[in-house]
């Protein structure tokens, strides 16, 4: 059979509990280094941990359901995946904001080439997409 070729990916749900966050960073680590050469021992390894960390947490804390992560790499981008059962979109706080955290779709917009959020019922998926140069 002749068809697209096979997309590296990973995916896992976890509990919608805060010590999910440890958990889905090593996860989205082996993950990643399992993609093989040229991923295992490049920095977007560590990039992917902190955003993934970013994501499950917002939707530990704002969304409902147990978070599902899907990681894939096409050979030019890593694509991070957190969907959720919320409609409800992220939104970012203003700089100046005291209150704690708050502050992971600025590093999102920071670190990933590119990211958006992609609303199905039920809820929503966040995504980023990282280059090997990101």
């Amino acid at each position: 059979m002749h068809g697209e070729p096979t997309i590296p990916a990973c995916e896992a749900s976890f509990p919608a509990v805060t010590a999910s966050i440890a958990v889905a960073r090593h996860w989205t680590r082996d993950c990643v280094q399992g993609f093989g050469e040229p991923l295992c021992r490049h920095r977007v390894v560590q990039t992917a941990e902190l955003l993934v960390s970013e994501l499950i947490t917002n939707a530990i804390r704002h969304g409902a359901g147990s978070p599902l992560i899907r990681v894939t790499w096409n050979g030019r981008l890593l694509r991070i995946a957190v969907s959720d059962h919320s409609d409800r979109r992220p939104r970012t706080r203003p700089t100046g904001s005291t209150e704690p955290g708050g502050f992971g779709l600025q590093l999102l917009e920071r670190l990933a080439q590119r990211w958006g959020v992609t609303p199905h019922h039920p809820g929503k998926t966040v995504w980023a997409e990282l280059a090997l140069d990101s």
